[in-house]
């Protein structure tokens, strides 16, 4: 994603006096989007932290507040960055530049396989009930999380080293290494499992009788990894296409990396909007408070409480 996080090769792109208004407005705009993402990530963490008992889900979902608010959280500093440099002509520095692209990527990278973690291992209680009632490890979640925040820092490290903005523009042997290592674990791993986990979910919510509903976790799924693959999805998919030299771009650089930036901001930030909407309560008019709609949500399902705790501190450490 280092073409993704290229501040001042975009910033540089805006010349005249009505793009630099527009794309401030637009940027500004951007980095609204990313203080509501992190205002609902930060409740939900809050929630799930001191508020609702951990089980296997809240694990991951936990983490996965976490990962989307560092995204968001660096992308609106890159935002604000843009237009400081657009309007001001304060250029970041190279070793600025170079960090925020290293936590924006890191932010994206774990997210993205939060999402898949908790989409395949719901579908793997669904094939498999008796194996992961009786033989799944205990400490399944925990060790999951922390391999996911190490691999999130390994892509982070491994994309911005070998393949930094520089070395994307003209197309280098090892940029094109990367783009192709990227390209096969996103379309050839990570969305299949994705769509797999989420089409068995929404093959038992329509076989499941009105007396033995799924849990209100199979539509949070659903509809994470539905937002994911329409909004994020496509536009990894262009930019991979866009290198490769498939087609021709015909928007400018900057209008790109704001179609960009917006679709995975929109991503990181509607997960909190979803837990709320899925578990509120249908009959009262505002749905009940906050915490009251996570814990419908991440109920206790199938006697699922665990003491699989600590996740995000012992894997944030």
């Amino acid at each position: 994603m280092a073409e993704s996080g290229n501040l001042s090769s975009n910033a540089s792109h805006v010349s005249n006096t009505s793009s630099i208004v527009t794309y401030s407005v637009v940027a500004c705009f951007a980095v609204i989007l990313c203080l509501l993402g992190m205002i609902g990530n930060a409740v939900v963490a809050w929630i799930l932290t001191f508020k609702i008992k951990r089980t296997k889900y809240t694990v991951y979902i936990l983490n996965l507040a976490i990962a989307d608010f560092i995204y968001l959280l660096f992308v609106a500093v890159v935002m604000l960055l843009m237009v400081d440099q657009m309007l001001n002509r304060n250029i970041p520095t190279k070793e600025t530049t170079f960090a925020l692209e290293v936590m924006y990527d890191f932010g994206y990278n774990a997210g993205m396989l939060f999402l898949t973690a908790i989409s395949v291992e719901r579908c793997l209680s669904v094939l498999f009930p008796i194996w992961y009632k009786c033989y799944r490890p205990k400490h399944l979640s925990s060790f999951t999380c922390g391999l996911i925040w190490l691999l999130g820092v390994l892509l982070s490290l491994l994309d911005n080293f070998v393949c930094p903005a520089e070395s994307f523009m003209a197309t280098t042997k090892e940029c094109t290494g990367i783009q192709i290592f990227s390209t096969v674990l996103t379309f050839v791993f990570i969305i299949p499992l994705m769509f797999f986990s989420s089409f068995i979910l929404i093959y038992i919510i329509k076989t499941s009788s009105k007396k033995s509903r799924p849990p209100k976790i199979y539509l949070a799924i659903i509809f994470t990894v539905l937002v994911f693959l329409i909004s994020v999805a496509p536009i990894r998919l262009l930019w991979s296409l866009l290198y490769f030299k498939a087609f021709t771009n015909t928007m400018s650089a900057v209008a790109f990396f704001f179609a960009t930036t917006y679709c995975t901001a929109f991503n990181s930030s509607a997960n909190p909007f979803i837990y709320f909407f899925v578990g509120r309560h249908r009959k009262k008019r505002f749905g009940g408070s906050v915490t009251d709609a996570l814990s419908r949500v991440f109920k206790d399902d199938d006697t699922e409480q665990t003491s699989d705790g600590n996740t995000t501190s012992s894997s944030m450490k």
